[in-house]
């Protein structure tokens, strides 16, 4: 029997402006810090995961300072697909890093998982302000929805 790869995401403590980040997907493993400027790539994450979560392709980008990686979200009919990119500038061609891909369980959910536990972290407004409470409670009601079909 295949084992399932499950998708790990982890948010380290913000400072000044910039998050640690860590992905693991079977044996890919992607580490990152990620700017809050222009935006603030939790919330970002979390509408994507909305769309996601209603069959809508979407993406978005993390800002190294001066690359960027892009996490373009392609939902299917009973999966998900995640392409990861790097580029040296938004408009400029984007290197396919990886591609993962699973459902619900081993995809959305340990994304949200990983969304909860950050906005539950104490840290410094001046570092990283918090997740969009709107927007993570209409995610959580999505989840909970998706849990009880």
């Amino acid at each position: 029997m295949t084992e399932v790869k499950k998708l790990k995401l982890v948010f380290g403590n913000p400072e000044n402006g910039w998050l640690p980040t860590e992905l693991k997907f079977g044996d890919f493993e992607l580490n990152f810090s990620a700017s809050n400027i222009p935006e603030n790539p939790i919330n970002k994450l979390c509408s994507s995961l909305i769309l996601a979560l209603n069959g809508i392709e979407s993406e978005i980008i993390w800002n190294l300072e001066p690359q960027y990686y892009i996490f373009e979200f392609r939902p299917r009919t009973r999966d998900i697909s995640i392409l990861i990119s790097k580029s040296e500038d938004i408009t400029e061609y984007r290197n396919p890093v990886y591609e993962l891909a699973g459902d619900y369980e081993s995809i959305i959910l340990p994304i949200y998982r990983g969304i909860k536990k950050f906005n539950a972290l104490e840290s410094d407004k001046v570092d990283w302000a918090k997740v969009d409470q709107i927007r993570l409670k209409k995610l959580t009601k999505l989840i909970k929805e998706r849990k009880t079909t």
